[in-house]
């Protein structure tokens, strides 16, 4: 076999092994996505009737998701990575000590290297204030409860990454300015700190069924549920494996799974119609065993909370819509209202303002002009996200104070809007939903600066 022919075949065997993944696609079948992916759709020649100009990108993007063998080298490769270098092929996860994984995202929150501003922080609370009052006018009792990252909780598990810095967390700020509005809080750090078992899965961003429990037990005992009782700690048993959502982003096609725990002690409720999945956006509980009324607004941490409180409720609706969609609450007939939300996406409570209709308010007299500008204008968006009613966005620039409402004038109406929004560089952001055919041709805002109210110029609302 002379020199040449070794280096023909050589070449020869590259070449083949680089044509199998797209050769692949055409007989093996569709691989699924992983844990969080979104995969490219299939690439389209037209788009709204004319020629796609980026047809050639897309269907660049659609082969790099969904060649063959995809997912098996993208684990491999992941194993290579950490085993050898001790580094994450995947940017969204942290490799920890003794196998633990941990969301990169929330490092930030351990670090203190991006904390919210004091007027985020102000606003966050106010917004769950305007929600309270709301629900408070339907005979509703509002609660509100943050879910530990799983840094906070356990830290000596993290890589090192440094010292945090000096400073209280996020959570520590928000909670005074949540007494201050008058905001049930019920906390959740302290008991799950206070406990030496670990509650959360070494490879999954969530708690186990033992943490949900407890939360489950924390959040009763402030409601005052005293026919509900405790299920932590409790007997358990395992009652099957569980892969860990951050495991699976790091590794498609891996197979480390942990002990999923099971309480001995069976739930009683019934679910209005079987959920195709925890996921569900919407899902709807009854149990004639129970009294009252809940409704929850929940993330991915309801997935397993949610089924300890349905046991808890004659009936119960838990969704999963942010913004906060307020009509839920007449739909449910709740008498109780809980607001659950993680740790690292507190920023969201100041970014998505609730869908409800704007406060009414009354003003006596006549305050001086102030410097801070407004902005305004009619938002787009889903039109039915609160019937009968225009959604309004805006921005005040200028000097005010960092716990300042905001009040917009609309001709002989005041309206207190929430103060969040989606733009926090150029100025405090606000929405409001106002009645149809309440809107002007101009509006005015009114703002606390130096605890002394003002009025901005009148801006034209813009369409």
């Amino acid at each position: 076999m002379t020199d040449k022919f070794k280096a023909d075949l050589a070449v020869g065997a590259f070449l083949l092994a680089c044509l199998i993944p797209s050769a692949g696609m055409l007989v093996l079948p569709e691989e699924r996505a992983a844990a969080n992916q979104d995969l490219a759709p299939p690439p389209q020649l037209t788009v709204d009737g004319s020629f796609n100009t980026e047809v050639l990108n897309d269907f660049s993007d659609y082969l790099s998701d969904h060649f063959a063998l995809r997912q098996e080298l993208i684990t491999a490769q992941a194993a290579l990575d950490a085993g050898v270098f001790r580094v994450s092929a995947q940017d969204d996860v942290l490799l920890g000590r003794d196998g633990w994984l941990f969301y990169r995202e929330t490092l930030d929150d351990y670090l203190r290297t991006a904390p919210m501003t004091q007027r985020q922080l102000w606003a966050s609370a106010r917004c769950l204030s305007l929600i309270q009052e709301y629900a408070a006018g339907r005979g509703a009792r509002l609660y509100f409860t943050v879910v530990p990252n799983k840094a906070s909780l356990y830290p000596e598990f993290l890589p090192d990454v440094g010292a945090p810095l000096e400073g209280s967390a996020g959570i520590d700020r928000l909670v005074p300015l949540l007494e201050q509005e008058g905001v049930a809080y019920i906390d959740l750090f302290s008991p799950l700190r206070g406990q030496d078992e670990v509650l959360y899965y070494r490879t999954d961003s969530h708690w186990d069924a033992r943490g949900a429990a407890l939360a489950h037990d924390t959040v009763i005992s402030a409601m005052g549920k005293s026919d509900q009782q405790p299920f932590f700690p409790g007997s358990t048993h395992t009652g099957g494996e569980h892969l860990g959502d951050l495991y699976e982003m790091l590794y498609p096609t891996g197979t480390v799974t942990e002990p999923e725990t099971v309480y001995d002690r069976a739930f009683t409720f019934s679910y209005v119609r079987q959920p195709r999945s925890p996921e569900d956006q919407r899902i709807e509980t009854e149990n004639p065993a129970r009294s009252g009324n809940l409704l929850m607004f929940r993330d991915s941490f309801g997935n397993s909370l949610h089924s300890f409180l349905a046991d808890a409720f004659g009936s119960a609706l838990f969704s999963r819509s942010m913004p906060y969609q307020l009509s839920l609450l007449d739909q449910a007939g709740a008498d109780t209202v809980l607001i659950e939300i993680v740790e690292r996406n507190l920023e969201w409570l100041c970014q998505r303002a609730p869908i409800l209709p704007a406060p009414e308010r009354l003003l006596t007299g006549t305050p001086p002009q102030g410097e801070a500008a407004l902005t305004l204008g009619q938002a787009g968006g889903d039109p039915g996200a609160l019937e009968g009613y225009v959604r309004l966005e805006g921005s005040l620039s200028g000097e005010m104070d960092s716990d300042s409402p905001i009040y917009i004038q609309l001709g002989e109406q005041l309206y207190e809007a929430s103060p969040a929004g989606e733009d926090w560089e150029g100025g405090a952001p606000f929405t409001l939903y106002v009645p149809e055919g309440s809107l002007t041709g101009q509006a005015q805002a009114l703002y606390l600066h130096d605890g002394a109210l003002y009025a901005s110029a009148a801006a034209a609302i813009l369409r």
